[in-house]
């Protein structure tokens, strides 16, 4: 190997570990993005259900889980895209190459029942629907106790839809995502 095979090698290798490094940060980052939306979820549902004028701040999940879905993907095409740099840029300039990029692309799912069964859609759009789905017995209930369309009510019937196309949106993201799952 010459001067200038090793100096490109050494600094292939240099360049490796600093996006190997950038890859762990956004991993963590994945992992902080997931606890925060699991604790807001928590927080959101453990208000509503300490009091029966609170059920409409249920409306919230689906805007918190779009959010989160969407900065989950973000990060997830970060390193996405730092692993096909790597794989396909310096992995070339190293003698025997560098492997895990190339396992990561190997790792995606093989079917649609694979991708279909990923707890994202549980964590993201399932929480979205559940609060939906939860929030139509507590304005019917609500309503007819009333004898009268009270405010929760019209909150419910102006921002349901829109938080169910939300819902939609973060099913969609996290539809997109293109990680190893």
């Amino acid at each position: 190997m010459t001067e200038i095979d090793q100096d490109m090698y050494t600094g292939a290798l240099a360049e490796y570990s600093a996006l190997r490094s950038e890859i762990t940060t956004r991993i963590n980052l994945q992992h902080q993005t997931l606890a925060l939306h699991m604790t807001a979820v928590s927080v959101v549902f453990s208000v509503a259900l300490s009091g029966r004028a609170r059920w409409p701040v249920l409306l919230i999940v689906p805007f918190i889980s779009y959010a989160s879905s969407e900065i989950l993907a973000s990060l997830f095409r970060a390193v996405e895209g730092i692993a096909k740099y790597v794989d396909e840029e310096l992995s070339p300039r190293v003698p025997g190459g560098l492997g895990w990029e190339s396992w990561l692309a190997r790792q995606m799912p093989n079917s649609e029942v694979q991708r279909m069964t990923h707890p994202y859609y549980l964590l993201f759009p399932g929480i979205s629907i559940v609060s939906l789905i939860a929030i139509g017995p507590f304005a019917w209930t609500d309503r007819v106790n009333s004898h009268q369309l009270g405010v929760s009510f019209w909150i419910v019937v102006s921002a349901w839809p829109l938080a169910a196309a939300i819902a939609l949106l973060s099913f969609k993201t996290v539809r997109r995502l293109r990680a190893p799952f």
